[in-house]
């Protein structure tokens, strides 16, 4: 099944289809170094210039945050998850959002969940043309290997160990 894909890459975002066999975009993302997209466009910040791109394979380091859309994966995986919000910096972007995890328990290492990590209920900032843009999404799934910190509470910051984690204690 092919399923939207906008990828937010340094000064530009890819914009095409990904195929999921079913699963996640999160789950697709997570099993290899790099993504296929079709019909893929590239749009740079900087002049709103649009170029076609076809299909081609994107590395996954370069991508800082990925729009997931489609469809919610296998409904049997899924589990009752509570959410904590938080805040993380990926370079030019800031994101403001949920992460979930199963009640009772802290939130299980990022680095135990794979490099790509979904939050819902995003707001997505950064500039475009030396404008600050802010997007709502519904779910944007974040590269862990890019964040530069992590605004989260106490409990919530053991979730992000290796990167530095702002609190709103002072």
């Amino acid at each position: 099944m092919l399923v939207p894909f906008i990828g937010y890459a340094l000064g530009r975002r890819f914009i095409g289809y990904v195929e999921c066999d079913g699963g996640r975009l999160t789950d697709t993302m997570n099993r290899s170094d790099s993504i296929l997209v079709r019909e893929a466009f590239v749009e740079s910040f900087e002049d709103e210039t649009v170029a076609n791109l076809g299909d081609g394979e994107i590395d996954r380091s370069t991508i800082y945050a990925v729009e997931a859309a489609g469809g919610r994966g296998d409904g049997a995986r899924r589990i009752h998850t509570v959410r904590q919000r938080l805040q993380v910096q990926l370079g030019p972007y800031a994101a403001l959002g949920l992460l979930h995890s199963v009640p009772g328990q802290i939130p299980l290492p990022i680095h135990e969940r794979g490099p790509m990590i979904p939050l819902t209920d995003v707001t997505l900032g950064f500039t475009k043309r030396g404008a600050l843009m802010l997007r709502d999404v519904g779910a944007l799934i974040v590269n862990r290997e890019l964040l530069d910190w992590v605004r989260a509470g106490e409990t919530d910051a053991l979730a992000f160990p290796g990167v530095p984690v702002l609190t709103d204690r002072i």
